[in-house]
């Protein structure tokens, strides 16, 4: 990738604003692991609710997917629909604090509310990504990769941060209604966003367009293997969610220090999507999915064993160093995989699953932390992302025998 290349990409109608919406909704939502898990923690002191809450706000995302990926391959008014979801995440934010602020709710409140926001979810970055191909011309595909893996790691590297700082200052409360506050501005810069009027709609029934999005995936190899990565590294990672602001505590630290590891997780992130952006290792993207999936999980198991919270930064960077080009290459055999009119379903198919899985696996870390103790619960994390690869090289082995079968 060129610097000409990134200077062309910025030059594309309506794209930087684009790329402006994108960031500022995932800086929000990078918020959530710190400031709705800290929340919750410190409302019901119950690890479980807390990670519950987390799958909550994402969970839905899966089950609604194939109909909300159907709407945005059926409509022309996808930005329409992307800053109504963003209205509507911003208002159920505040819900959330208020309701915790007023009295002593039940836990099924906040989960209530939190589902809510995991029902919008299918809409906005599968939306946004959706965008993408019809707004940037295809010899920019790649670039446009790499500035998307760079929006989701400075995000999140910014979200936790801003998060863990706003909970150490002003408290947790404060940290939610500063993520609302960064949705709304999401949603103000998605108006600008203007859409091709002459892209491939749909027309099959709603149901019938579902069914569809969902055999496409479940029929491509790669996309099943992009799939079973995702599934099975997002639930690891999601026991980081649970696991660092535990760890953070026995070391004596406040919980918000676990804003600053995943900070610097995402630090190594970026610098991994510019340095493979720029200078990209032979092989195909199937291949670099499995490789590097595989080699984030060596660093993070050291975050267990280290003895303070600098030498636990240090593991994070290093395993986000190989976290972005994985992602990258997962976006590419999304892009290349179906044409523009399943562009919607199957990035909400996939997405939805990638990003519920780590509410998923904080969830399940909740309900297990007492039992194993967190050095266990983060080394069964770090090995989490071994399975990943393994996964994916199972199926996509699979796939290449089945076709040298059908054609000896």
């Amino acid at each position: 990738m060129s610097r000409a290349g990134y200077r062309e990409l910025w030059r594309v109608p309506t794209y930087p604003w684009l790329l402006t919406a994108v960031f500022l909704a995932r800086l929000a939502n990078a918020m959530s692991q710190v400031a709705v898990v800290i929340y919750l923690l410190d409302r019901t002191h119950s690890p479980a609710l807390a990670g519950a809450g987390a799958a909550a706000q994402l969970v839905p995302g899966v089950l609604v997917g194939p109909l909300a990926g159907a709407w945005l391959d059926r409509t022309q008014h996808r930005r329409r629909l992307i800053v109504s979801a963003q209205l509507v995440r911003a208002a159920l934010l505040v819900a959330v604090v208020v309701v915790g602020e007023l009295g002593s709710p039940s836990p099924a409140v906040y989960l209530v509310l939190l589902a809510g926001m995991g029902v919008t979810f299918p809409i906005l970055t599968p939306g946004f990504r959706a965008l993408v191909p019809l707004l940037v011309p295809r010899r920019l595909w790649d670039q446009s990769n790499a500035a998307d893996s760079v929006s989701f790691d400075t995000a999140y590297i910014l979200g936790p941060a801003l998060a863990g700082a706003t909970v150490t200052i002003a408290g947790p409360a404060r940290a939610i209604v500063v993520q609302a506050l960064a949705t709304l501005v999401a949603a103000g810069a998605a108006t600008r966003v203007r859409e091709p009027a002459a892209r491939p709609v749909a027309e099959e029934p709603a149901l019938q367009a579902a069914w569809e999005g969902v055999r496409v995936v479940a029929g491509h190899p790669q996309l099943r293997a992009v799939m079973a990565a995702m599934l099975i590294s997002g639930i690891g990672l999601g026991a980081f969610t649970i696991g660092l602001p535990l760890w953070a505590e026995m070391h004596g630290l406040s919980p918000g220090a676990a804003g600053w590891m995943w900070a610097a997780l995402s630090a190594g992130s970026i610098l991994g999507g510019i340095t493979y952006g720029w200078r990209r290792p032979k092989g195909s993207d199937a291949r670099h999915l499995v490789v590097f999936f595989a080699l984030v999980g060596v660093p993070l198991l050291g975050v267990p064993l280290a003895p303070s919270l600098g030498s636990a930064m240090i593991c994070m960077f290093v395993a986000g160093l190989f976290t972005a080009p994985g992602i990258i290459a997962m976006f590419g055999i999304r892009q290349r995989s179906v044409p523009f009119e399943f562009q919607g379903r199957t990035f909400a198919i996939t997405i939805g699953v990638a990003a519920a899985s780590m509410p998923f696996g904080a969830m399940l870390s909740g309900f297990v932390v007492g039992d194993v103790g967190v050095h266990r619960l983060l080394f069964l994390a770090g090995f989490s992302q071994f399975a990943a690869a393994a996964a994916a090289a199972a199926l996509l082995q699979s796939a290449r025998r089945r076709r040298e079968l059908a054609t000896a």
